[in-house]
């Protein structure tokens, strides 16, 4: 799915609205039984819980209660009142979210705990096993409020999520192995390797080498667009919503 959709040249056609995403279905089905928003919507969930589980932490609740927590909040949100919340001036999934969630803590979840865990609701099965351990192992930093932290988490399941679309491009056009050798090389700093180094341990010329990667690193900018998109209701938003993230993580991270 492109961020963008254009009208072929010539034609005369107006130029076609943004493409329908996950998040746009969730909003545009509003109070209204749509067979799609609760789909579309448990699958931005299932892709991006972890932000919230780390928000939940960084309030100061231990793993358990944090995982609870976050499995709770999903299946009242999954709720048909939980997708009727969702609304146009929200804008962006992660907004809505974050807005949602806080409401939750300091609500819904004393409310929870004395009630039949998911009040009826049928909870969302995440794998959070490792999630303690993916906590544990962030970088400590006191200058980050929860917040901006959760923005950092967001940006870095968005870079998690175009790597592994990139890497199933690549496997489906049977470059896998080519994917395996450039993939460290696209941040510009694995082993500071220069790039007749690289091209030497994979048996191509230094121009070759350059090529794929420029390929590569345009690939993986495409497939980010495109995960951002999923989570935005306006085009317009995209290259907005895309530079705050790649802020959150910094610039360095950004394959250029």
């Amino acid at each position: 799915m492109s961020p963008t959709a254009s009208t072929p040249a010539g034609s005369g056609a107006p130029r076609s609205t943004f493409p329908t995403t996950r998040w746009s279905i969730v909003v545009n089905a509003g109070s209204s039984s749509d067979s799609q928003a609760r789909p579309a919507l448990e699958t931005l969930c299932r892709q991006y819980w972890y932000p919230l589980y780390a928000f939940v932490r960084r309030q100061g609740r231990p793993h358990h209660e944090a995982e609870d927590c976050t499995q709770e909040f999903l299946a009242r949100l999954l709720a048909d009142d939980g997708v009727a919340c969702a609304r146009p001036e929200r804008g962006r999934f992660r907004t809505f979210l974050l807005t949602a969630l806080r409401n939750f803590l300091t609500d819904e979840w004393r409310r929870a705990q004395a009630e039949k865990r998911g009040g009826g609701v049928a909870p969302l099965s995440l794998d959070l096993q490792d999630a303690a351990d993916r906590f544990s192992g962030e970088p400590v930093d006191p200058h980050l409020t929860p917040e901006q932290a959760f923005d950092r988490n967001w940006a870095l399941s968005m870079l998690d999520r175009a790597m592994i679309r990139l890497r199933a491009d690549y496997d489906g056009d049977g470059r896998g192995e080519l994917f395996a050798a450039l993939g460290p090389l696209m941040w510009g700093n694995a082993a500071d390797e220069t790039s007749a180094q690289a091209a030497e341990r994979l048996g191509m010329n230094v121009h070759a080498l350059t090529m794929a990667l420029h390929r590569l690193r345009r690939r993986f900018r495409e497939r980010l667009r495109e995960e951002v998109a999923d989570t935005v209701t306006e085009g317009a938003e995209v290259d907005a919503e895309l530079h705050h993230l790649i802020a959150a993580v910094g610039n360095n991270l950004s394959p250029t």
